[in-house]
């Protein structure tokens, strides 16, 4: 097995990655898996349609919690299609559960017809113990819905990212996503000292993130130059 290189991105399936990981070879994992919708429109290279969904993400999350030495910080929306699924994990879970976090969208996209439209999502936390940095954080949060890329849809709001990132690691932790998506989590953990990894199976995606990196990442260190002030 091999500790994952700090700061590296694999395009790869998570599973492939983890497997080689040792046991607590990260921090903390924050990630968002493809929510099992039964359509493709939020993903312009993946088919968001698994037979096996629960049982897919029970092996993921099993690796999860054995690579990780503090929290699995597990993302997950409640959907018509797959709500038996994440009932069913958050059982299968229950003495790794630790807590959920409520993510509320304040602007969602409202529901056809007479439907309630669903406002929030989950955000599994799962650990024997669970400390926030600070007192009073509490287990929610509100931001806007993030408008993504052409590409991708389903992109993590960054403030969801750094609501985590900041209330419950520390600078210098070293920060695991499995699904890498467009790169929100490494984004976040750089521009707020932390090492990030991820794995992320869509070649389009990857060079996306890669993309998104180094322009934002680059637009970040311009501002913050910006603001030093001379000697």
């Amino acid at each position: 097995m091999n500790t994952p290189e700090k700061n590296t991105i694999y395009n790869e399936d998570c599973l492939e990655t983890m497997r080689r990981m040792p046991d607590n070879s990260v921090d903390f994992i924050l990630t968002s898996p493809p929510y099992n919708r039964k359509r493709n429109d939020k993903y312009a290279d993946y088919d968001d349609n698994v037979d096996n969904y629960y049982e897919w993400l029970v092996e993921i999350i099993d690796e999860c919690l054995r690579v990780t030495k503090n929290n699995v910080f597990f993302n997950i929306q409640k959907t018509m299609y797959n709500k038996k699924d994440v009932y069913n994990l958050m059982h299968h879970f229950a003495d790794d559960l630790y807590d959920v976090i409520v993510w509320e969208k304040s602007n969602p996209n409202p529901s056809n017809g007479h439907n309630v439209t669903n406002a929030y999502e989950f955000i599994l936390v799962f650990g024997s113990s669970f400390k926030a940095n600070k007192t009073y954080v509490k287990n929610h949060f509100r931001t806007s819905v993030t408008q993504g890329f052409d590409e991708h849809k389903a992109v993590m709001h960054s403030k969801a990212a750094q609501f985590i990132i900041l209330n419950f690691t520390n600078e210098g932790d070293f920060i695991y996503d499995p699904f890498n998506g467009t790169g929100t989590t490494s984004l976040v953990c750089a521009i707020n000292n932390r090492f990030y990894c991820g794995s992320e199976i869509s070649e389009k995606y990857f060079q996306l993130s890669e993309e998104r990196m180094q322009k934002e990442m680059g637009m970040f260190f311009a501002q913050m130059t910006l603001l030093t002030p001379k000697p």
